[in-house]
């Protein structure tokens, strides 16, 4: 990897599974990958003094088996995420084999279990992906018995049948009973990132089935979450997908979406805001803000 953090001083692993976790949140797929690398060289370092002294000068929170799984892990969703599945694989098969590293204790092998458990369910949603529709079946029932990963899971099914060209919508009517479709309720940043991403992903699945109205009015949901949630990268990308849906909006739609854009400008950022609307010009006419 080519990309490095920002910081020249050494990292404790806590610290850069944290800065892992800020990254994922913004689908820095790169320095996600970047900082599981060095995770797993000072996860190494550490190891090797513990098994040759019994002990070690530094300081972490968790078990060390947990930053080798969780090292592997990120750099198999990152994969994932970059589209890479075979590099994807062999990282679930590194995670999925972590019995090497048990000392025994309950703790060890409690999380060695954990990651055989994500390994099983994240090469099960990579079949998904890849558009096997035979596996759909037992993901959902998967899905039913982790309802903390609907949102995920949900995000996994969209993008296979947008790709693949598939209808999903019974499953996309059950799944989502598990989701609370109000953006207030998403504080974390990664949970607020998958639930634009599942937002984003079904408008895209309700365009290409030609529910121009749905797609625009999720769209107009993700514009509101987004700003709310001060997440650039979907704002942006809702307004891109407002774009290209823009010729099959109802003058009531197209009105919503200049009134959203107005109140973000309107914020503060001009002088004497009070004095100051793009509404006047009427719809369509604040083109240099799209």
């Amino acid at each position: 990897m080519n990309v490095h953090h920002p910081y020249k001083e050494p990292l404790d692993l806590d610290t850069i599974v944290n800065l892992m976790q800020i990254n994922y949140a913004v689908e820095n797929w790169e320095m996600v990958l970047s900082l599981s690398d060095e995770l797993m060289t000072l996860a190494k370092k550490i190891h090797k003094e513990l098994v040759e002294t019994g002990t070690t000068t530094h300081s972490f929170k968790d078990h060390i088996v947990y930053y080798f799984g969780y090292s592997h892990l990120m750099n198999g969703l990152s994969y994932q995420k970059l589209g890479e599945f075979d590099k994807s694989r062999e990282y679930i098969s590194f995670y999925a084999n972590l019995d090497w590293l048990t000392d025994s204790s309950e703790t060890s092998k409690y999380i060695i279990e954990s990651f055989k458990f994500f390994a099983s369910a994240n090469e099960l949603q990579l079949d998904i992906l890849e558009g096997k529709k035979e596996r759909l079946s037992e993901y959902i029932e998967f899905l039913d018995k982790n309802t903390d990963q609907a949102i995920p899971g949900l995000i996994n099914i969209l993008r296979s049948a947008n790709k693949f060209d598939y209808n999903v919508d019974s499953v996309v009517d059950h799944l989502s009973r598990n989701v609370k479709d109000d953006y207030a309720v998403y504080t974390d940043k990664v949970r607020a990132s998958q639930y634009l991403s599942y937002q984003y992903q079904l408008a895209l699945y309700n365009h290409k089935k030609m529910d121009h109205k749905t797609a625009i009015d999720i769209t107009l949901h993700i514009l509101v979450s987004a700003d709310k949630l001060s997440n650039d990268k979907y704002f942006k990308k809702a307004v891109a997908l407002f774009e290209i849906l823009r010729s099959f909006g109802s003058i009531s739609q197209l009105k919503t979406c200049y009134d959203i854009l107005n109140n973000i400008i309107m914020k503060g950022d001009l002088p004497n805001e009070k004095g100051h609307s793009f509404n006047h010009h009427g719809v369509g006419s604040i083109t240099a803000y799209n």
